[in-house]
């Protein structure tokens, strides 16, 4: 009698040792899984992470570094920057909207692809460093590229009345107001400038 107990509490130690590591084994595994699921998911944040900062480097990007009274009626010269990432782009791309609202709430837009006047003031646009519209020969620049400035030129006026002189420096100086410029591109986020005048109409004086 005395040997099956002495066995039969051999077998019992032995089943509770194998379930201890049975149920460790579990938890192990269990712990480990979730490791790994934890890893897993930190790894596909930092790609995604990494993707979209790799997107924000590539897409378009323009800023515009100064503006100044061009003529002293409605006309005005800016420089523009486009990021050194991005893709070409044309002229035709990149569109301009310009407004401002007198003081009793009138309000005065126009809007155009860069370069087109709409029956106003012809509209320059050329590379910093090379030839200007004073030059003979002189075109339009038609294609911009990553990482180039430009200057453009910007009438004033409306869509109704492109001969206007609304939201240009007469008007802003006459008003006491300011108006709002901003640049649309493709594949990348717009551009918005304020623009006050600095010393009234004086021509080469900023606006920005």
């Amino acid at each position: 009698m005395r040997r099956k107990a002495i066995k039969s509490d051999i077998h019992c130690a032995i089943g509770l040792g194998a379930m201890v590591i049975f149920v460790g084994m579990i938890l192990l595994t269990a712990i480990v899984s979730f490791t790994i699921i934890s890893v897993t998911e930190k790894i596909a944040q930092e790609s995604q992470r990494s993707a979209e900062d790799v997107r924000r480097d590539v897409a378009n990007s323009v800023i515009i570094t100064g503006g100044w009274v061009y003529d002293d009626y409605d006309d005005m010269l800016f420089m523009m920057e486009f990021g050194a990432t991005g893709e070409p782009l044309t002229r035709e791309e990149v569109l301009y909207v310009l407004t401002c609202t007198e003081h009793d709430g009138d309000y005065f837009y126009r809007s155009a692809a860069l370069g087109n006047s709409g029956m106003g003031s012809p509209i320059y646009v050329w590379e910093v460093g090379s030839d200007g519209p004073d030059d003979p020969g002189f075109t339009n620049v038609d294609n911009f590229q990553p990482g180039a400035r430009y200057f453009f030129t910007l009438d004033g006026g409306t869509q109704a009345t492109p001969g206007g002189n609304q939201c240009g420096p007469v008007h802003l100086d006459t008003e006491g107001i300011s108006a709002n410029l901003w640049l649309h591109i493709p594949n990348g986020p717009s551009t918005h400038q304020i623009l006050t005048l600095s010393n009234g109409l004086e021509i080469g004086s900023q606006i920005i």
